[in-house]
């Protein structure tokens, strides 16, 4: 994963672009994703596809010819979709389009003006006094043109059609974690899936933020039935506590074991509602008009965040690992879910059907045995009879499906 991430996360990922088509181009060599393209003007709900942005040259000069910015130096130093300008410009007119970051004085700060036109360069705040002359030498070479937004998109066939989208976003030009982080991780998690049957269907989606969510399912409309739940990954490389925010519904079987996943997993995560941790592409899946329970994963927030700082020196291989880890365990509880419903009458004669469970050897189990007999009436899950109890998914699961192998519990 952190090979993948150093190969490609410098590149100029803007929305619509060749740095974002040709990441998508390398991350379908691993995964074969199928690359879905919608044109430039297509109206897709409210919205409307932008054109591809390239950008040449950008450089700031002053009369001397002493070049104080160049973009060739680094990729945000450019505002993202700036429209292209040639001019002589007064100190206070350049000030105007000169963006930086006051909370972190020694980066570059990432700004976009995907749909307000306007031109912009990005500069470390703490260079600003070099910029002390009356006017300044300016270019911009920049061009709009009609253009394909794409957006990778791979199933795995499940045993049932319902699916679970796993969303990552792969714009944002030369940084790591926001979030190549979280698409290093999904396409790790499809190469997993990929080698186990799976009872959902899983749906691996790569897009350029909001609008790549918004154009795709607006073109997939006959797809939003099927959505089960959604589950956004990003920023999981940098050395925070893993974040849960929680679907729009609040308390959907995703998020119940998202939670229970996070607690088992370790002492500390933080959880918030629905778009109060970080916001992104929950808000188009589990949106007005969607509705499909979407919850995020994140280490949000950072102090590198939106920031040249964003590079692949503040990710940990061992963060990636953990949070691979961690979404295949919610998965794993999610896929293999079920509603036990019991066959038999009276209390089950454990012994003689290879189900009683030694006390010296399982003391919890063999005290919750009971607890979970009268859990079997077909409202429960397997996930809800351990979460209710204290008890771990898999040992309960292993335990329920002996009753079911005996015949005395069939699924609902």
């Amino acid at each position: 994963m952190i090979e993948l991430l150093k190969e490609l996360w410098y590149k100029r990922r803007d929305i619509v672009s060749d740095g974002y088509d040709e990441a998508l181009m390398r991350l379908a060599e691993i995964i074969p994703f199928e690359i879905k393209k919608i044109k430039t003007g297509t109206k897709c709900w409210t919205w409307t596809v932008p054109e591809k942005w390239t950008v040449r040259e950008a450089y700031i000069e002053d009369l001397d010819g002493n070049r104080l910015l160049d973009v060739s130096e680094h990729p945000l130093h450019v505002l993202s979709y700036s429209l292209p300008i040639s001019d002589v410009v007064t100190h206070e007119e350049l000030l105007e389009h000169l963006h930086t970051n006051p909370r972190r004085p020694g980066a570059i700060p990432f700004e976009f003006k995907y749909y307000e036109r306007d031109w912009g360069f990005c500069v470390q705040h703490e260079r600003l006094r070099e910029f002390s002359k009356d006017k300044y030498r300016i270019l911009i070479d920049s061009s709009f043109e009609d253009g394909h937004l794409k957006v990778g998109d791979f199933t795995i066939k499940g045993k049932s059609d319902e699916i679970i989208a796993l969303i990552a976003h792969l714009c944002h030009p030369a940084m790591a974690n926001d979030d190549m982080s979280g698409v290093v991780v999904l396409v790790d998690i499809a190469r997993q899936l990929l080698k186990q049957d799976n009872h959902f269907t899983y749906k691996f989606i790569l897009v350029p933020e909001t609008i790549g969510s918004v154009a795709y399912l607006s073109q997939n409309e006959d797809l939003i039935p099927k959505l089960k739940y959604g589950l956004f990954l990003e920023m999981l490389g940098n050395n925070n506590i893993h974040a849960l925010q929680t679907s729009a519904q609040g308390n959907t079987r995703i998020d119940r074991i998202a939670r229970y996943v996070l607690n088992r997993a370790g002492p500390e995560f933080r959880e918030g509602p629905f778009r109060k941790v970080v916001g992104n592409d929950e808000m188009v899946f589990n949106g007005p008009g969607v509705g499909v329970p979407t919850i995020s994963i994140s280490r949000y927030p950072y102090p590198e965040y939106h920031t040249s700082d964003d590079n692949p020196g503040i990710i940990s291989e061992d963060r990636l690992l953990e949070s691979k880890a961690l979404v295949l365990e919610l998965l794993h509880v999610l896929d293999n879910d079920y509603v036990p419903r019991r066959t038999f009458k009276g209390p089950v004669f454990l012994s003689g059907y290879g189900l009683w469970v030694d006390w010296r050897t399982n003391r919890p189990l063999n005290a919750a045995i009971e607890d979970i007999m009268l859990r079997f009436e077909g409202q429960l899950s397997v996930f809800d009879i351990a979460d209710e109890l204290g008890l771990d998914f898999h040992e309960i699961l292993d335990y329920v499906n002996k009753f079911e192998q005996n015949g005395l519990v069939v699924r609902s």
